[in-house]
């Protein structure tokens, strides 16, 4: 329906009455309709997780439970399961529904529940269930499960995508920036079918339907069915305000409070309530949620303890050995570097450098006399970094994340680089998305270093658990490459 550019508040859209009502009839139908599709997608993945877990006792973990002689012991693990469910659903994005409307749900967010769900049903399983740990029971269980649920929710999610209805919408006061921001937010949600019908202001916008001063809000209301009100800013009494508000419910509409400087917030921002005070920040960044610092850590401990107890006992020898042979000095080189919050700690690698006094303020460069034959294979096969996967078990770092500098660096390019410390908002990593797209080794140039930081504020700001393995894959598929600017 075209929105005609100007009118009177009364008449806006009288013409057309029986039109604007079936779309706010739609709309309505709609958001009851994305309450109802979510609340079956969570009963459906609850009986299905019930429907596995119940099959899987019968068939792989019968005979343990039955040589416990507690046939209990099944009824209390399937209560165990319901509560660790209920607590990850609780606690993780896998079921939302954006502005009311429109399902969110995504699969990555389903995989990352479900891994958390079984990771710590394996140890609760093996701790008094089981004393063996069911690898059989729990890796079938966790595909199943996740393969059936992710079909579920791709089909919820275009089913509600092509059945939502359109929107349309007012504003009271804001800039030109406001409402523009506004807009693509709200087809960012509901797709094309958002209309903003108009703006109540003292005085004109260009490009912008006028709907007249503020004391028309209240007439434009009782004749014209929109969706939403979104008030920005106006010249009314509190009383008014809430006059329109208790007119807005009478009406079905939505009356939505919008802060005047939301366009400030390019990367988004989060409402925090101190008592009955709101708050408003720059959203937080993935990893200040506690569920995806568990889940990022609980790959951290299990992958760290798998190169420990599988790599290290035949590694370790070999490179001790032959960093012995060539040259004098300790096996391991233990550096201190700026960590998690600017924190330092003492990072490990395995020396490659003959002993020299200047290992914490320069740099190693390409062909560096301090480099040894048998560090220079290492480095440039990424070997030296192994040593670091005890900082990692230790908490110092994390398998994936920004490379850690030592404090020198930290102090002079801090000074260079305006957002050079965002790095320190998460732990450091043994490897990271700067390095696997060419970013490492010798910074000679304030650019290089720049570049790095771009590519590490970006994966702060966009992380995910398959960001993490993505960042894995390239640097095992790099390492066995051979990279460049490997030194």
């Amino acid at each position: 329906m075209d929105i005609p550019t100007s009118s009177p508040p009364a008449s806006f859209i009288a013409d057309q009455p029986n039109e604007m009502n079936g779309y706010r009839t739609d709309f309505l139908r709609t958001k009851r309709n994305s309450e109802q599709l979510c609340m079956l997608v969570i009963f459906i993945d609850y009986i299905l997780l019930n429907a596995i877990f119940y099959f899987q006792i019968r068939a792989d973990l019968y005979d343990n439970f039955a040589q416990q002689k507690n046939f209990t012991a099944s009824i209390i693990f399937l209560i165990i399961v319901q509560i660790v469910w209920y607590l990850v659903v609780k606690f993780s994005n896998i079921y939302q529904i954006s502005g009311g409307v429109k399902l969110k749900l995504k699969v990555e967010d389903l995989f990352k529940g479900a891994f958390l769900f079984f990771g710590v049903i394996s140890m609760i399983l093996h701790q008094f269930f089981s004393d063996i740990f069911q690898v059989q029971f729990l890796v079938p269980s966790f595909f199943i499960f996740t393969g059936i649920a992710s079909l579920i929710h791709l089909g919820m999610r275009y089913y509600n995508r092509s059945h939502t209805g359109s929107l349309y919408y007012a504003v009271v006061g804001g800039n030109a920036n406001n409402i523009s921001y506004v807009e693509e937010v709200f087809e960012r949600i509901y797709g094309n079918n958002t209309h903003c019908v108009g703006r109540f202001a003292k005085s004109d916008l260009k490009g912008t339907n006028h709907l007249g001063d503020y004391e028309q809000i209240e007439e434009f209301i009782k004749n014209n069915p929109i969706n939403k009100l979104l008030y920005f800013s106006s010249n009314l009494s509190q009383q008014k305000i809430q006059r329109i508000i208790e007119l807005c419910r009478t009406k079905f509409i939505d009356f939505e409070i919008v802060p005047k400087e939301i366009s400030i917030f390019k990367k988004g921002f989060q409402v925090e309530e101190l008592l009955n005070l709101p708050v408003y920040r720059h959203k937080k960044t993935p990893l200040n949620r506690m569920e995806n610092k568990m889940l990022k850590r609980v790959f951290d401990v299990i992958f760290s303890l798998f190169i420990i107890l599988l790599v290290f006992p035949w590694l370790l020898p070999l490179c001790a050995i032959a960093i012995k042979l060539e040259s004098r000095g300790p096996i391991f080189f233990i550096q201190k570097r700026t960590g998690y919050w600017n924190k330092p700690f003492e990072c490990f690698k395995f020396r490659t450098m003959t002993v020299n006094k200047q290992s914490d303020e320069k740099q190693a460069t390409k062909n560096d006399a301090r480099i040894t034959k048998v560090g220079a294979f290492l480095r440039k096969t990424s070997l030296d970094e192994f040593p670091q996967f005890i900082n990692v078990l230790k908490g110092d770092m994390s398998i994936v994340g920004p490379r850690p500098h030592m404090l020198k660096h930290t102090s002079d390019y801090s000074k260079l680089i305006d957002k050079f410390m965002i790095r320190h908002e998460v732990k450091p990593g043994i490897t990271g998305w700067a390095q696997v797209n060419g970013w490492r080794g010798p910074t000679t140039e304030v650019y290089q270093m720049a570049k790095r930081v771009e590519y590490d504020v970006d994966y702060i700001e966009n992380w995910s658990f398959w960001f993490d393995y993505k960042c894995v894959f390239l640097t095992i598929f790099n390492m066995v490459k051979g990279e460049e600017n490997a030194l």
